[in-house]
């Protein structure tokens, strides 16, 4: 998940990138990190008692503030002549200044261990997103805009301008004053519950406790030996995810399963039940007064999809191919579960991972539990380090930088002697951190005058010692890795705001890194176990089938977010309760039994982002073109230079400088289709065939 930028519809944030994990058997969706919008781009007060971090960043952010403000006040100034430099190259320098001070408070706000660096970042962010908001609602911005003659300008250029141009009209720039005002007013009230919204999330975090580690037979034992009990005698367990898929894959005692289950999908209720209808009613009035019918469809039409109508189409079309494979995969869960427990008439959902985890073992003679010890975090990242180098030639190397956590590190990511950025690793849970995984976006690049950078942020052990990832953490490792490689990449563009392509393209790099965790040569590069033996080449291959096996499940669970995200948002928030609407989701894509009195939405984060939060389709369809562009590798080799390269050059080289339809044409020489991912969904495979998996 790529952190939000805002560059979109009334200056909501547009990046979040999220971990392809999001919405499995085990958990909900990721959240996403929220985004913000004032319009009065006041200096934040300081506080009393103030820390000299938070002393120094409410500094930086004063002097980031007044920088913006006396470049949009230069900007809207009457001039003479309209021209790349006098309009589109201040332009772009303002955008810049507003995306870096954005990237860096939000980061701020979800990372730092300061609590009131965290709050003085929450407040700069607003300030700045509001500043944004402020930029596209501007008559003279806008009237200097489309005054500059384009027509002899590179094809790059006029991309840059026509987006921009329509961003103006989107945000609301024809409405009259007092439309624009409200338009302002109605966008600080969505911003303050989007903060408010993702705050709840990430201030929730709840426990159950165990008496002993009996209580926790089938865990493995590094994961026990690592939960010492407290000072009470006691063992607790949290909701976090270094905790959370755990238990629920391997703990054989179903009680607390079932108890941290029911935690899990209740984080955030009932305070964000409330936060979310005022949410999407807000959304709602916004899309009214810049001329939508709702707000799904005014979040759509700057995508590859292009309406809420051709997202209803693909939820539906994804949702069916998916649908009896889904079925016939839930079948087994209960054939498997009834041969312990006869009586039994459904799967409750806090048994699901330990039966896919038992059935996967049994049929594919895949343990997690014996994986797990391939999967060193540090043998982990340097694998992931040395396939960025294999396919994109790319070059990783450590240095020392100013960091806001002793355990963050930092490095550059070289291509020959060309310098493409830096990013920091900020890996390992800590009190008050993000706990979930994306990438944050820092500084935005800019051809020959500014370098970008990145972090990534994770909750993955082994800050301490050794820690042992589950497969699900690798994959999440890679395709937060691939959104990092692909920001560095495209992050060299003329026109900082053609940086970013559309929306629900920007998850199929991440996606696209993934399919290499089950390539046999290049996980057994980095895939060692304490004695320094490779990861047998069998048990890749049990991971690649034992994975094929749950597919249509994973589909179906996740079209479920998706049809949620858009049905909160594509018709009169009168005309539904969010209670309601949620279960009678729950009921048409219902697989297992149901479990009353949970609330997964109040902590489904993506809903409190505006890019994915009508739009959680866009990782169902980013994976359908990471499908198709994928079977290029698969037909001329994993490991083949000339098409990675290309790869390379026509996907993640130019960003958002042309329409992602054309990248991906430029590299598979045709246009994207649905192929590759209904074979994704196609027969399940019996053991040892690898028919389903990519």
């Amino acid at each position: 998940m790529i952190n939000k930028t805002h560059w979109t519809w009334i200056g909501a944030s547009l990046l979040a990138l999220t971990v392809s994990a999001c919405g499995r058997d085990e958990a909900p969706a990721e959240p996403a990190p929220t985004v913000a919008a004032d319009t009065a781009p006041a200096e934040v007060s300081p506080a009393a008692g103030q820390s000299d971090a938070s002393r120094a960043y409410q500094e930086r952010c004063d002097v980031g503030l007044a920088s913006v403000e006396a470049l949009l006040a230069a900007l809207e100034e009457p001039r003479d002549d309209y021209t790349l430099a006098t309009v589109f190259e201040p332009f772009n320098e303002l955008t810049r200044q507003i995306d870096n001070n954005m990237f860096y408070a939000q980061l701020m706000f979800y990372a730092h261990p300061d609590a009131e660096v965290r709050r003085i970042a929450g407040e700069c962010d607003q300030k700045f997103q509001g500043l944004n908001t402020r930029l596209f609602l501007s008559g003279p911005v806008f009237e200097a805009f489309a005054a500059v003659d384009v027509s002899g300008e590179d094809a790059e250029t006029r991309y840059f301008a026509e987006k921009q141009r329509l961003q103006f009209k989107l945000n609301g720039v024809s409405q009259d004053e007092a439309t624009r005002a409200k338009i302002r007013a109605v966008s600080d009230e969505i911003v303050a519950l989007e903060n408010e919204f993702a705050a709840n999330i990430a201030s929730d975090v709840r426990s159950v406790k165990v008496d002993s580690p009996e209580n926790l037979a089938g865990l493995p034992a590094d994961w026990i030996e690592s939960h010492p009990p407290g000072d009470d005698g006691r063992i607790t367990i949290t909701t976090q995810y270094p905790d959370y898929v755990p238990v629920m894959r391997y703990a054989e005692d179903e009680d607390l399963r079932r108890e941290l289950y029911f935690d899990y999908n209740n984080l955030a209720y009932p305070a964000n039940k409330e936060v979310l209808a005022k949410l999407v009613a807000k959304r709602n009035e916004l899309a009214g007064l810049t001329g939508f019918e709702t707000w799904a469809d005014a979040m759509n039409v700057t995508k590859m999809s292009g309406s809420a109508a051709e997202v209803r189409r693909f939820i539906d079309k994804a949702a069916d191919a998916a649908r009896d494979r889904a079925h016939a995969d839930a079948a087994v869960y209960l054939d498997r579960l009834r041969q312990d427990s006869p009586e039994a008439g459904a799967v409750a959902p806090w048994q699901t991972s330990y039966l896919g985890n038992k059935l996967r073992k049994e049929l594919f003679s895949m343990d997690a539990a014996e994986v797990r010890p391939y999967f060193e975090y540090q043998k982990v990242r340097d694998g992931i380090f040395e396939l960025t180098k294999d396919l994109f030639g790319y070059t990783i190397v450590p240095i020392d930088a100013e960091v806001w956590h002793p355990s963050v590190q930092v490095y550059e990511m070289w291509d020959g002697d060309q310098l493409l950025g830096t990013f920091y690793l900020d890996m390992h849970p800590r009190k008050g951190k993000f706990n979930h995984a994306a990438m944050f976006q820092m500084d935005v690049g800019q051809e020959g005058q500014h370098l970008p950078s990145a972090a990534l942020l994770t909750n993955l052990p082994g800050e301490n010692g050794k820690g042992y990832l589950e497969l699900r953490d690798v994959e999440t490792f890679l395709h937060e890795f691939g959104h990092l490689v692909h920001w560095l990449t495209m992050n060299h563009q003329r026109w900082v705001r053609n940086t970013m392509p559309e929306w629900d393209f920007i998850e199929a790099p991440s996606q696209m890194l993934e399919y290499w965790l089950y390539d046999t040569p290049t996980v057994q590069r980095f895939a060692t176990n304490d004695a320094g033996e490779p990861i047998p080449a069998e048990m890749v291959q049990q991971t690649l089938d034992a994975k094929a096996f749950g597919e249509g499940i994973t589909v179906f669970s996740q079209m479920e977010l998706a049809d949620l995200s858009l049905s909160l948002h594509d018709r009169d928030p009168a005309s539904f309760d969010i209670d309601g609407l949620s279960e009678e989701l729950d009921e048409e894509y219902r697989l297992f039994g149901e479990a009353g009195g949970t609330h997964h939405y109040a902590a489904f984060s993506h809903l409190g982002n505006a890019p994915y939060a009508a739009s959680y389709y866009l990782y169902m369809w980013s994976l359908v073109i990471a499908d198709d562009m994928f079977s290029r590798f698969q037909t001329e080799g994993l490991r083949n230079r000339d098409t990675s390269f290309s790869y390379r050059d026509e996907v993640l080289v130019p960003g958002g400088s042309r329409p992602a339809a054309e990248s991906v044409r430029a590299f598979l020489g045709r246009p994207y289709n649905f192929d590759a991912f209904q074979e994704r969904l196609g027969d399940r495979p019996e053991p040892g065939d690898t028919g389903a998996g990519k």
